[in-house]
């Protein structure tokens, strides 16, 4: 039962909404209590709708009218009672949606209760089996302080060696910093002397250029004289070859003329030699014949 609601106060709550025209269900009845919960409630407006026959009873008593014909109570009695029978079952029907949502929630809440009791149960058997393991696990325990006992002197042993590296590492920064810096100067330097060298190749690059055109200028003019002399020889090369030609033609006319001269120094030599045999030969036959004159 709800704390602080009565059953006088859900008969209360009830005929507050009948006589506000409102049918009395367990949301309304608590609406208007401002607290209770659904399962009492439910009970509590039960109760109400079972002496809800005795009390109509009792005010068709009160209202009956006094030496009445007892044809007329018959049916009024009878009409009275098919007004409860209807306001019964109009009753009935109004309360079963609330039961059958009442009874879904019960049914829903056992089998939560059942759940929990499994998990209570599960729950309890991990316990034992914990309580077991941590047995198991009190000489792992005593081995494992002794671990933590050597990883504390190796943490201690790694402190100092880490200590050691920060401090390299701190040099090493420095060192870093201060080859950054002779790198950035020598950047500079390399900048400003590549700029001085783009500057002095680029006058390298004019000269060639003015060079280049000169050249061109004076291969110009070379080949312009180079056509000149070409021409030049190429006629001296023609007046050489006519001079060439008029010389064979001249040596051919000599060496015939040498050698019709030379047939005739042969021809005169063989005369000449034939004329002084023929004169030796007169000069020795006067000299033979001497003697016998």
């Amino acid at each position: 039962m709800a704390r602080g609601v009565t059953q006088e106060q859900v008969n209360a709550a009830i005929e507050q909404l009948l006589k506000g025209g409102e049918r009395p269900t367990i949301e309304r009845v608590r609406a208007k209590l401002g607290t209770g919960s659904p399962n009492t409630l439910t009970r509590m407006l039960d109760v109400w709708w079972q002496g809800l026959g005795e009390r109509l009873a009792e005010q068709r008593q009160s209202a009956a009218v006094p030496d009445a014909p007892a044809a007329v109570v018959d049916a009024a009695s009878a009409l009275w009672e098919a007004a409860l029978a209807a306001g019964q079952a109009h009753a009935e029907a109004a309360v079963a949606p609330e039961r059958a949502a009442l009874a879904e929630a019960l049914t829903a809440m056992e089998t939560t209760i059942a759940r929990e009791r499994a998990a209570a149960e599960a729950a309890d058997r991990a316990r034992q089996a914990a309580v077991a393991v941590a047995d198991g696990s009190q000489a792992a325990l005593v081995i494992s302080d002794q671990r933590v006992s050597d990883l504390l002197r190796q943490v201690a042993k790694l402190e100092v060696r880490v200590q050691d590296l920060t401090e390299r590492g701190d040099a090493l920064d420095a060192r870093l910093r201060k080859s950054l810096s002779d790198a950035e100067s020598a950047r500079a330097a390399a900048a400003a002397e590549r700029a001085e060298l783009q500057a002095h190749v680029r006058r390298i690059e004019d000269r060639a250029h003015a060079e280049v055109d000169r050249l061109r200028q004076e291969l110009k003019a070379a080949k312009s004289e180079r056509v000149t002399r070409d021409r030049e020889h190429a006629a001296a090369l023609r007046t050489a070859d006519q001079a060439r030609q008029a010389a064979d033609t001249a040596r051919n006319q000599a060496e015939r003329e040498a050698a019709a001269a030379q047939a005739r120094v042969q021809v005169l030599e063989r005369q000449l030699s034939r004329t002084a045999s023929r004169a030796s030969k007169a000069v020795a036959s006067p000299r033979r014949r001497s003697p016998k004159s």
